[in-house]
């Protein structure tokens, strides 16, 4: 295994432990095992000693990391343990979008009631979007393509 740093701790001015490391991870267990220490890392692959500001910075990432992987998991329905993300932004998945029978000209919110209320499969209409092709005698078209040609 490769090391990328050597991180020595320092209380009252002597070093007291070393440690070889591949990350910096584990720096708020090892400050928290050496209270009231001082943090010396050294960059191996660049041979270059960082500053006191950047290993405090470097202390801070560890720790939004060791708070992270310390997220507690949540149980689902199912029984099985989740460990809960963070949301993400809405992105609407292809039988969300609004479509328009050309047949009939009704418009439906989703790909999704427009299969409920025509009796076909929502992979059925979205490949009808995309070919342009008929499926089950009728055409189905995107409102979103319609408003971008006209």
């Amino acid at each position: 295994m490769k090391h990328n740093y050597l991180v020595s701790v320092f209380v009252d001015g002597r070093n007291v432990d070393s440690y070889f490391s591949e990350n910096l991870d584990d720096l708020v267990t090892i400050k928290a095992m050496h209270k009231g220490c001082e943090i010396s890392i050294f960059d191996l692959r660049n041979n270059v000693k960082m500053t006191q500001e950047q290993v405090l910075v470097e202390i801070k990432k560890s720790g939004e990391r060791w708070k992270r992987s310390m997220e507690k998991p949540v149980e689902t329905s199912t029984g099985t343990m989740v460990k809960k993300k963070k949301k993400r932004e809405k992105v609407n998945k292809f039988w969300e979008r609004p479509v328009r029978c050309v047949e009939t000209g009704q418009v439906f919110a989703t790909i999704r009631k427009c299969s409920n209320y025509f009796k076909i499969s929502y992979k059925s209409i979205w490949n009808a979007i995309n070919s342009g092709r008929a499926r089950h005698g009728l055409h189905f078209k995107s409102v979103e393509k319609d408003k971008n040609k006209t």
